[in-house]
This record gives C-alpha cells, sequence and structure tokens, in this order.
C-alpha cells in the first residue's frame, strides 16, 4: 500500500495536479568552452521554473506589450504547449532549445560591437534571425557565469524562446514586451528561490 501511494504522490507531482508538464531538451550547444555545466544548471531552472506556480500567477497577471492580442491566459497555455514556430522545432510541451556564443565568422563585426559591456546596444544575444538558435554574447555568458547568476541565462533563453515562439520587441517599450517580461519572469523566480 505504501509503495502504492507513493507512486500515486509522483504521478501528481509530475503532472502539476492536473496541469500539462513543460521540459527543456537541450538539443545543441556551441562555443560554451567552459560554460556547459553552468549553461546546464540555468536549463534545469528554467524548466522548474516553466513548472512553477509562480511563473504561472506572474504570467496570468502581469500587463504585457506586444502579445499579438493573446490574453495572460493564452500566452500561459502557448509557453507550456512550447510548440515553436522558428526553426527546427521537435515536440509539444518540449522546449527545444538550441544555444551557441555569438561570433565574430557567424554573426559579423556589427554584431561583436553590439556585444561590448559598454556598447550603446545592449545586446544580450540574438534569437537566430529564424532558424532556432539562441545565440548568446560570450561576455555575458562569462560575467553572469563567475557571478553564478543562472537566473538572467536562464531569463535569457526564456527572452529568446518567445522570439523562436513567434513574438517580437520592436520600439520605445521594447522593455514592456511579452518577450522581455517573460525574461524578467524567469529571472524574478529564481532569484526569489524555487
Amino acid at each position: 500500500m505504501k509503495n502504492i501511494l507513493i507512486v500515486l504522490f509522483s504521478i501528481f507531482s509530475l503532472s502539476t495536479f492536473g496541469q500539462q508538464i513543460v521540459t527543456v531538451k537541450l538539443h545543441s550547444i556551441v562555443g560554451y568552452e567552459d560554460y556547459e555545466s553552468f549553461a546546464h544548471m540555468s536549463i534545469q531552472k528554467l524548466k522548474l521554473v516553466l513548472n512553477s506556480e509562480k511563473f504561472k500567477q506572474k504570467v496570468l497577471t502581469r500587463k504585457f506589450t506586444k502579445t499579438k492580442g493573446m490574453s495572460n491566459q493564452e500566452i500561459y497555455d502557448l509557453i507550456i504547449k512550447s510548440h515553436e514556430v522558428q526553426g527546427l522545432g521537435g515536440y509539444d510541451n518540449v522546449v527545444d532549445l538550441r544555444i551557441r556564443t555569438l561570433t565574430l565568422e557567424k554573426d559579423g563585426e556589427k554584431w561583436m560591437k553590439n556585444c561590448e559591456p559598454n556598447s550603446w546596444a545592449g545586446t544580450i544575444g540574438i534569437d537566430g534571425q529564424g532558424d532556432g538558435v539562441t545565440a548568446i554574447c560570450p561576455q555575458r555568458l562569462k560575467m553572469w557565469s563567475e557571478k553564478n547568476d543562472y537566473g538572467s541565462l536562464a531569463g535569457h533563453y526564456a527572452h529568446e524562446y518567445m522570439h523562436i515562439l513567434g513574438f517580437s520587441h520592436s520600439g520605445l517599450n521594447k522593455r514592456k514586451s511579452l518577450v522581455y517580461k517573460i525574461g524578467d519572469i524567469v529571472e524574478e523566480v529564481i532569484n526569489e528561490g524555487l
């Protein structure tokens, strides 16, 4: 009887009481070198956040711009469904991540200058311009790793993933856009403690 109760509890825990569980799958990682374990830990934290009640409540109650007319509930459901519209995709309910660092050879001088910590652009990374690959400035990756700042890296992945789901952030108030705010929420939840 005790074993049956443990199995039942495990099933309920994994399904978050009827809610669909989203997993995060890392398909490829390029250029991270000494920072791969930091990336893996940030990805594990991202998975925990996406399946948390805190994340759900923050998404359902925040105000966003650039939502393509979707309600907060529809946005939350879309994130949990995780059906990518850019790149190779994968399976629903799986955040399919393909990550790399920005490089001069692949991204060009303009992006590398934008990556400089004191640049006017303040670039952290790019969403891969439709290929579904999330790229990060190597300077940010190094800085966050040295501080064990898992929240910032997981928030970056969430931000870029919202692009892969089809959302954008142009204009003067881009910090209020759904793309930025979802990244901020992920970072917040990690920093508040899971």
